[in-house]
């Protein structure tokens, strides 16, 4: 009998330490995975940006009219993503628990989903451009709007894996927390056997 309650003692003690120990390494390699798929995006939308922004000088400074103004549009265009890109690369809260990883997830789904609709109206914008420039024959708009549509379609795939990704790893953190639930004193977790 007092082996019985001594295993069960040493059990209550441990246990509170363990289930810490498990949160933390379970919210730290959820934590590392979010960081190394932002880095990884953030690399790639830098590098489509690079590309650009040096094709859009070298292209804006060889050609006429509405070829120069696609070029002219995709180096403008890009001097936003590479600040987007590296802001993105480098930003990491400090803090980093459940809650911060819960609201982290929540905005970035958010996020992306808003901005999803807005490379929509890029391509939109870019159609109306390409329409406009037929109207009034101002070839630069046809440029511009070429250019619209190239950037809006290229950022809604990003934009889609990006989102199809966080969602999938998003799932993660829902297993996580499955086993959490508020009660009126703090909080309980359930463990299922």
């Amino acid at each position: 009998m007092n082996t019985l309650f001594i295993r069960i003692v040493l059990i209550s003690l441990l246990f509170p330490c363990y289930s810490v120990l498990c949160q933390d390494t379970t919210l730290n390699a959820f934590r590392d995975e979010y960081y190394a798929i932002n880095t990884t995006s953030m690399s790639v939308l830098g590098s489509w940006a690079l590309l650009n922004i040096t094709t859009g000088i070298y292209g804006s400074l060889h050609s006429q009219e509405d070829k120069k103004a696609f070029w002219q549009m995709n180096a403008g265009w890009n001097i936003i993503n590479i600040a987007i890109a590296g802001f993105g690369y480098y930003a990491k809260p400090e803090l980093y628990d459940f809650q911060s990883a819960i609201h982290q997830q929540s905005s970035i789904q958010q996020l992306l989903a808003l901005n999803i609709g807005l490379d929509i109206a890029y391509m939109l914008g870019g159609l109306y451009l390409k329409e406009k420039s037929n109207t009034t024959s101002q070839t630069q708009l046809l440029g511009f709007g070429n250019s619209l549509i190239v950037q809006g379609a290229f950022l809604l795939l990003f934009d889609c894996a990006l989102y199809t990704t966080h969602h999938q790893h998003g799932k993660q953190l829902e297993s996580i927390i499955k086993y959490i639930y508020p009660l009126s004193s703090g909080i309980g977790c359930s463990i299922p056997f």
